[in-house]
């Protein structure tokens, strides 16, 4: 019965399914909606990709004489119009787009989402390098967080054992797909952090599309990073994906090797470096010994030590004159001097003094003397008299008139008279 049993070769019969979607003339030429996902660029010019809604995908593929007329760079998230034929791969047995042409129609929906969070997220300051912390120097003790399987925890511990000696790794399983992830992904940051002993998170996965980063750029996981204690990389996916975590991060590594390169340093090239140091070090050494040799070599060849006694003389001569200077210089010695002219000024002073007194003196008794002769009451001294009329001297008998009373100044004194003028024999009082 099994002898007689018809088979068919896998390529006879994906050959057969193949021809099928060649004579399907709607296949033929179709126009596509959908969203870009999963893009690629080769560097022989063709693009690969994914266009997806929310329920199927389909791979794709445009070659470069088509994508050379393309007037925009495809990216994830993008919405487009692609138009081209349906058949199958045979070496695969995928079928897939080929695609004749592109259309820009707009921003996926999760790509939508993207950029949304990222603006609300950067007016929040969580990507301001202010807020970054510096990753530890030498690193003791690395939290991985990352799927426990796969090539991203293989590479990691690889790289990170390779290159030093003295780095601990502890691992936190961590979903790194799925609508569950973001909440694994928080939680195992917050147990990170309880650790005391950590030092640094690295939080990683391998590359994929859109959709398979999702959990990293949710909201949720960015709060968690931002409020980190311990200093976090982010090395999410391949060198040109972006995620929301990438920007929160404290450093992003382009891919979770490099992530392992940053954070641990080779002990190869710790011990080159030490060695490079420690070679500089004696070289600076050596160098310092020749300068000092040099310059005791040279203070040797100084007169000093060929005749110190006649450089000693000359020194003491030259302290010699300088204390002598100090005590021209000496404040006691200029207070002396001053106090010297003080006395005599004030010597002169006096003298001048007594001779002024002396001059003013004698200038008082010659004015004295004239004085004295000039004084009436000296003229009175000898007899005379003076007559006022109330305060009017009286120089002639005509100054006057019956009945007047006059003061008569003598020498120890003073009369009061009334004046009385006889009658003559004409009537008349002389």
């Amino acid at each position: 019965m099994d002898e007689e049993l018809k088979f068919l070769t896998v390529t006879i019969l994906t050959r057969y399914i193949k021809n099928i979607f060649d004579q399907d003339p709607f296949l033929g030429q179709v126009l596509v909606e959908g969203e870009i996902s999963n893009f690629t660029y080769n560097s022989s010019g063709h693009l690969y990709f994914t266009l997806k809604d929310e329920n199927a995908q389909i791979s794709c593929v445009m070659f470069k004489g088509q994508a050379q007329y393309l007037n925009f760079m495809p990216k994830d998230g993008d919405k487009v119009y692609a138009k081209g034929t349906v058949q199958v791969y045979e070496k695969s047995g995928r079928y897939q787009l080929y695609v004749q042409a592109l259309k820009e129609k707009g921003l996926g929906d999760l790509y939508q989402k993207y950029l949304e969070l990222k603006d609300k997220l950067e007016k929040k300051g969580y990507f301001d390098i202010e807020t970054k912390k510096s990753l530890p120097i030498f690193p003791k003790n690395i939290a991985l967080l990352t799927s426990k399987t796969g090539a991203v925890i293989e590479d990691l511990k690889s790289i990170i054992l390779k290159r030093s000696q003295f780095s601990n790794i502890t691992l936190y399983p961590t979903k790194v797909q799925g609508e569950d992830a973001k909440y694994n992904i928080v939680e195992n940051i917050k147990k990170a952090n309880e650790n005391k002993d950590i030092d640094v998170i690295i939080l990683a996965r391998g590359g994929g599309s859109i959709e398979d980063l999702w959990p990293f750029n949710e909201e949720i996981v960015a709060d968690a990073i931002h409020n980190s204690l311990k200093p976090i990389i982010s090395a999410i996916g391949h060198e040109t994906d972006f995620t929301i975590s990438d920007f929160t991060a404290d450093l992003r590594a382009a891919t979770p090797s490099d992530a392992a390169l940053i954070v641990v340093k080779d002990s190869k090239d710790l011990k080159d470096s030490l060695n490079s140091l420690n070679l500089r070090l004696d070289n600076a050494f050596i160098n310092l010994l020749r300068n000092d040799k040099n310059k005791v070599d040279k203070a040797l060849s100084n007169p000093i030590f060929k005749d110190p006694v006649k450089i000693l003389n000359f020194y003491k001569q030259n302290l010699i004159n300088l204390s002598l200077k100090l005590d021209s210089l000496s404040p006691k010695a200029k207070l002396e001097k001053e106090n010297e002219s003080l006395k005599n000024f004030v010597l002169q002073l006096n003298n001048a003094y007594k001779s002024y007194l002396y001059s003013k003196k004698h200038e008082y008794l010659i004015y004295n003397e004239k004085l004295s002769l000039l004084n009436p009451l000296a003229v009175l001294n000898k007899g005379y008299s003076i007559t006022y009329k109330e305060d009017t001297v009286i120089k002639s008998e005509k100054d006057l008139e019956d009945g007047d009373l006059i003061k008569t100044i003598l020498f120890d004194g003073s009369i009061t008279s009334k004046v009385i003028k006889e009658v003559k024999n004409n009537g008349k009082r002389n």
